[in-house]
Parts: C-alpha cells; structure tokens; sequence
C-alpha cells in the first residue's frame, strides 16, 4: 500500500514539476530575449549560447535565429527548467502560501538555482548565457524564473482547489 502512494506522489510531483518548470522557463526565455537584444544588441545571443551544450564554443558567436542554436538552446533552457521545476515542486509540496510568500520562496529557490548553476556545474553545462548579459540582466532573468515557479505552483494549486469544490 505504502509503495503505490509512494508512485502517485511522484507521479504527482513530476506532473506538477512539468507544469511549473514550463512556465518558468517560459518566463525566463522572454527575460533572456528582451535582455539579450539590450546587452547584446540581437535578441537570440543568450539563447543560442545555450546551445553549448551541444555544439561547443562555436554557439557563444551564433546571433541570429536558428532551429540549430536558438531551437536546441530553448530546448535545453527548458529542460533545465523543468529539472529545477520537479526540484521546487517536491521540495515545496502543496504547502499552501499566500503568493507573496510563494514568490519570496520561489526566489530563495531561483538563488539556489543560480548558485548551482554557476557555482558547482562544470563549465559545459553551465547555461553560457552570462557570456552575452550583464550581471544585472541575469538577475532579470533569475528573477523571471523565480516569478515563474511562484506562478506556475500558484496556477495549479488554484486549478486543484477549483476541481475539488
């Protein structure tokens, strides 16, 4: 009995990652296009650099749109997104907070994400868009991600709430 709670909780949970993480990652990708066209005068710099992942040094010099750097770099983005969204969502369960304090939890974890990121990656993980944005357009775009866990775990806690009225 106890082991199948046990798959539905994680189950749950990764559902749950999915949706927050998706919109997280989401909001941070407009934070790195808006961000990227300010510092580095071409709105696809930092998502493509991403791409690094996969293609080397070579995408950190790739500006314009395209399905090899743009489209793997937002699919790695966003994966990632979701990784730290699974994270979030079992570290938070369905702990209700009111979303002030939701947003200020969101924003802790966004920090330990940064941390890990930059801190204890190796260099070729790393997500390589510091190398096109300005220290203060990282904190938009950490701050993007942080306001898009707080509201997809806010979406779904209300969508949950209405289904069991």
């Amino acid at each position: 009995m106890r082991l199948s709670r046990t798959r539905t909780n994680d189950t749950s949970c990764l559902r749950r990652g999915l949706a927050t993480g998706s919109v997280a990652a989401i909001a941070s990708a407009i934070a790195l296009i808006l961000r990227s066209r300010k510092d580095a005068k071409t709105a696809f710099s930092a998502q493509n650099a991403v791409s690094h992942w996969v293609w080397g040094e070579e995408a950190k010099h790739r500006h314009g749109l395209s399905l090899r750097h743009t489209g793997v770099g937002y699919g790695i983005h966003h994966a990632a997104a979701v990784f730290w969204g699974v994270i979030y969502e079992r570290t938070v369960r369905s702990t209700p907070l009111p979303p002030r304090e939701e947003l200020l939890r969101a924003t802790a974890f966004a920090a330990v994400a940064n941390f890990v990121d930059y801190r204890l990656t190796p260099h070729r993980f790393k997500p390589g868009f510091e190398h096109h944005l300005s220290k203060t357009s990282l904190v938009f775009v950490y701050g993007a991600f942080a306001v898009g866990l707080a509201a997809g775990h806010l979406l779904q806690r209300s969508v949950r709430s209405a289904y069991s009225r």
